[in-house]
């Protein structure tokens, strides 16, 4: 009634996992997104 707004998240069961992945492959995404490839690279969801 007031308009307050909630949201509730919480981490994937591998976040950590996916983290290092991300990580591991951050420079070459950037330059693939760059170069005009914005497919996702969100294989989770």
């Amino acid at each position: 009634p007031n308009g307050l707004i909630l949201e509730f998240t919480r981490d994937h069961p591998e976040a950590d996992k996916i983290a290092r992945e991300r990580r591991a492959d951050a420079h070459r995404e950037l330059k693939r997104w760059l170069a005009g490839d914005h497919t996702s690279n969100n294989t989770y969801r």
